[in-house]
């Protein structure tokens, strides 16, 4: 294998993201909406956690899940939005490459843990109607742990090598993507 595939030598150390190309003079409006779904989303998010933990009646299995549903939409919106509001609003574009390979690790990585998150509350469905009196005995507090833990490492094993394989690739000439966050193809792309 060539040198300059796994040396750190073509990395580049910055990357510009410019936002929404053809409409930069509206920019400012466009993240206006985006700023009140976030907030939204934080606040409802949080009020749905927060409401779980702390009433006891509501540690069952289905609100459980819906919990790690909450969780993992408040990380990802968290993981995007602001970025995507400091470009469009500051036009502070540039992240580092390392940032943006974090990035695109957490946005895709809380992706494949959602789609299993959305499958267990589909299995807590399924045995809540076909096994009602044994509900309690297979869906424990272990298993959803189990579950969760998982999740966690499927999204974590499904998502690293996409990293190492960025990493390899050799980047030459311009660091600019017309985008508001980091994404895999884009990057593939430089």
């Amino acid at each position: 294998m060539p040198a300059s595939n796994i040396s750190d030598d073509s990395l580049p150390g910055t990357l510009i993201l410019t936002g929404i190309p053809g409409l930069e003079w509206a920019h400012v409006w466009i993240a206006i909406p985006f700023c009140a779904m976030y907030l939204v989303a934080l606040a409802g998010n949080a009020a749905l956690i927060l409401v779980i933990v702390t009433d006891s009646a509501l540690h069952a299995p289905m609100y459980l899940f819906l919990c790690l549903l909450s969780l993992t939409d408040l990380a990802l919106s968290s993981v995007t939005v602001p970025k995507m509001l400091a470009i469009l609003w500051l036009h502070a574009g540039e992240i580092s490459f390392g940032g943006c390979l974090a990035q695109m690790f957490c946005v895709h990585s809380i992706y494949t843990l959602e789609s299993l998150v959305l499958l267990a509350m589909a299995f807590d469905r399924y045995v809540a109607i076909c096994n009602p009196l044994r509900y309690t005995t297979i869906l424990n507090h272990i298993v959803i742990g189990k579950i969760a833990l998982a999740g966690l490492c499927r999204s974590v094993a499904i998502v690293s090598p996409f990293i190492f394989l960025l990493r390899r690739l050799p980047y030459c000439g311009h660091h600019v993507m017309a985008h508001t966050y980091c994404e895999h193809m884009g990057i593939a792309r430089l």
